[in-house]
């Protein structure tokens, strides 16, 4: 994965697809994944918008089969951009959690969990 000084467009489907989710439900959902002991893997931020939404880097094929309410699944055919090494705070794009390597991903299973759970306890069953 490019992790330059400069923000780089990446293609999903390629080290990673990518889960969008709005800001306050992904931030829940770090927390309840950090709760249970299991990593979180690489999430971008960015926070610079009127929706600010994260991104959970995830194995490649999970955006196939990934549905989840609230959420984009994002692989072959849609780009990240992904924010410089050194973008670790915002505001703006930055690393909410730096790759610890280059196939630092989330177990699509946990976070889909985890933003179920997110989600109801910010915004309640739908």
């Amino acid at each position: 994965m490019p992790l330059g000084s400069e923000p780089e467009l990446c293609p999903a489907g390629t080290w990673w697809d990518a889960i969008r989710a709005p800001e306050h439900v992904g931030r829940r959902a770090v927390e309840l994944i950090e709760e249970q002991g299991l990593p979180v893997g690489s999430v971008v931020l960015d926070d610079g918008g009127r929706e600010p939404r994260m991104y959970f880097l995830t194995p490649v094929g999970t955006a196939e089969r990934w549905e989840e309410q609230g959420t984009v699944a994002l692989g072959p055919s849609c780009h990240v951009l992904v924010p410089s090494a050194k973008r670790t705070s915002g505001p703006g794009l930055h690393w909410h959690r730096l790759p610890t390597g280059p196939r630092a991903v989330i177990s699509p299973d946990g976070l889909h969990r985890a933003l179920i759970k997110a989600r109801r306890e910010r915004e309640g069953p739908h």
